[in-house]
């Protein structure tokens, strides 16, 4: 009896299966000599073929989508993540805290309430409307009469409305909003009784399932397919449960998503409900407004399968400072760029020595859009995300980054002729390297900024660069309140560099500011300087040759050791070209620069000088000190 031949069955390509079935066939003596091409069995064979290939594909990609890790359709990612108890988000509208002034025709109350829903239109762009979520209560200023008000949330979007009818005997309903840019952090439900009913119920969206009883009146957003928001029901076990006939009314906002993100203002009302309104705006925006922030696309697939299990881990509870990481970026991941939690025996940042402070924990946060989160917002996530999962007896506190603005300076040496760019095309492509690196190496807490890295990314920017010469700066930014007295606290983050007997401080060029000395005489262009840890206000002589001289002799001290820096009756009257921040200017002991704490070193592009000169014409390098060292 002949041994039936062994087909191979791991293949998955087409023509490979077609070999070998012909070749299982043509080892069937019945088919020993014949010719399978062009044959009708090779039709039949090639059809088979054609089955396996589609039966392997189907099985390979449904076992895929089985697997958070190795799952491509959206909708198969976020039902993964949801049996991990992470809540995907759609679309997400920006935010804006405004200080809202009314004028009305009608002067005589000394409140009003701005409506929720009131529009509010960008002045220069009127394409750009915000809303406002709820009432506003606004007070009469007893002064001018206009009505004020600050910290107004407004959101970005235009508000619609979406009904659902409920049907218990329909198993299949589901109630889906079919709109894939609804704001999902701003859906509002109520439930109406019936369809001829008047008597309506809020529904709120449930955080904790945990404390809800059978009765509560709450609701769930997932995220169904195609991005669309779902919402769902309590079923009288856990939330109140619907009843045949009742009428779903939600209410939305149609976002731009990230689009409505860093708009300033000045916005103004243009609604003719309000009654008597004769002007409404917000505040003119300053250096210190906080501009639109929070508005994001739908979450990124990569970043579901990052913190899905994270919050899986976490159990929805804040124990390690991963777990605070992932409740918070789980509700503001596209919003942040930066997060450090640590826990107060490390040391309180706001302190000048930073002794520890046991029992609380720092959360840092940089926005992606801006330098500082509102304050409102950092009342929400203490009070809505962290508290109700935090350890009792720990104290939460969200802290705001403490920057360190880098300024580079380089010298690079090149050969015209190995490179197809002008001078300018090449000192512009090294202010991009600089601006590139600084992307992924600063910005970051606990990363360390190498300078050896900075200077290869700089050399390697075009084949033409022979050497480059490098100078690190480290900059803070204080913002006085002018003609006042002022006191701060400046951490460097690091030893600092003097050469000799100079001043640890470097001198001014720019944000300098105008001062009294004691007889009340106004200097202008001054700055600080530091000698023997002491520092003070100098400026120049308003006569003769002008020459630098000491106008307050006592603001402050710096430990050059430590890097900190106090400044105490500091009253600045105004500051260069109407700027509201001063500069001050110092070199770092070590160009490796590590972001611990609150402490975030960043770059500003302006900060970046490029000098360019022909490695065949020069000669001799100039002195050009980093850290003390002539590189």
């Amino acid at each position: 009896m002949t041994t039936p031949a062994q087909i191979r069955i791991s293949e998955l390509d087409f023509d490979q299966i077609l070999t070998n079935l012909v070749e299982f066939m043509k080892a069937d003596p019945t088919f020993s000599d014949y010719d399978f091409t062009g044959s009708n069995l090779r039709l039949i064979a090639r059809t088979l073929a054609y089955v396996t290939f589609y039966n392997n594909y189907y099985l390979s990609a449904a076992v895929n989508e089985s697997f958070l890790d190795t799952a491509q359709l959206r909708s198969s990612v976020v039902s993964h993540a949801r049996m991990l108890g992470y809540r995907t988000h759609g679309t997400v509208s920006a935010t804006y805290d405004a200080n809202v002034v009314l004028v009305m025709s009608n002067t005589a109350p000394q409140t009003i309430t701005l409506p929720r829903n009131t529009k509010f239109e960008l002045q220069s762009n009127t394409s750009y409307v915000f809303y406002t979520v709820d009432d506003s209560t606004l007070e009469q200023n007893s002064t001018s009469l206009y009505y004020e008000a600050s910290d107004v949330m407004l959101v970005e979007g235009r508000p619609a409305t979406y009904q659902f009818v409920v049907d218990v005997n329909d198993p299949t309903q589901r109630f889906i909003i079919p709109n894939a840019n609804v704001d999902f952090a701003h859906i509002r439900v109520y439930v109406q009784d019936s369809v001829s009913s008047n008597t309506r119920t809020l529904y709120t969206e449930a955080t904790n399932l945990v404390t809800i009883s059978n009765t509560d009146p709450i609701f769930l957003v997932h995220e169904a397919y195609s991005g669309y928001p779902e919402l769902k029901f309590g079923n009288d076990i856990v939330g109140k449960k619907l009843e045949h006939g009742n009428v779903i009314i939600a209410e939305y906002y149609v976002s731009r998503g990230d689009g409505g993100n860093g708009i300033r203002g000045p916005f103004r009302i243009n609604d003719t409900n309000i009654s008597g309104l004769t002007r409404g705006v917000t505040a003119t925006p300053d250096a210190n407004t906080v501009v639109s922030h929070g508005g994001a696309g739908a979450e990124d697939l990569d970043q579901i399968r990052y913190l899905a299990p994270l919050a899986y881990t976490a159990q929805n509870r804040c124990v390690t400072a991963e777990d605070y990481k992932t409740m918070i970026l789980a509700s503001y991941g596209d919003s942040i760029s930066a997060i450090n939690v640590f826990g107060g025996e490390e040391g309180n940042p706001e302190d000048v020595l930073e002794r520890p402070s046991y029992g609380h924990v720092y959360i840092v946060l940089k926005p992606t859009v801006g330098l500082r989160f509102t304050e409102t917002a950092r009342n929400t996530i203490v009070t809505s995300i962290i508290k109700p999962h935090s350890v009792i007896g720990v104290i939460p506190e969200v802290i705001d980054p403490d920057y360190i603005y880098t300024v580079i300076s380089t010298q690079v040496l090149y050969n015209p002729k190995a490179t197809t760019r002008t001078k300018q095309e090449l000192a512009t492509a090294v202010q991009n390297s600089i601006s590139t690196f600084a992307t992924n190496n600063l910005e970051k807490f606990n990363t360390a900024f190498r300078f050896s890295k900075l200077a290869r990314a700089i050399d390697d920017t075009d084949v033409a660069i022979s050497s480059s010469l490098t100078r690190i700066e480290l900059q803070k930014r204080i913002y006085p309140t002018p003609d006042r007295s002022n006191s701060f606290t400046i951490k460097f983050g690091t030893p600092l560099y003097q050469n000799g007997t100079d001043s640890v401080i470097l001198r001014a060029s720019s944000h300098r500011f105008s001062y009294r000395d004691h007889t009340g005489t106004l200097y202008t262009n001054c700055y600080l300087t530091e000698a023997n840890g002491v520092v003070s206000v100098t400026g120049l002589s308003q006569d003769g040759p002008h020459t630098p001289i000491i106008v307050d002799d006592g603001v402050g001290t710096l430990d050059a050791d430590t890097g900190v820096m106090t400044l105490a009756n500091f009253a600045p009257v105004t500051v260069e070209d109407n700027a509201v921040d001063i500069w001050i200017n110092v070199l770092p002991r070590r160009t490796d620069l590590v972001a611990t704490s609150n402490r975030l070193f960043t770059l500003d592009a302006d900060n970046i000088t490029v000098s360019l000169a022909d490695d065949t014409l020069t000669l001799t390098a100039t002195s050009f000190y980093q850290g003390g060292v002539l590189r």
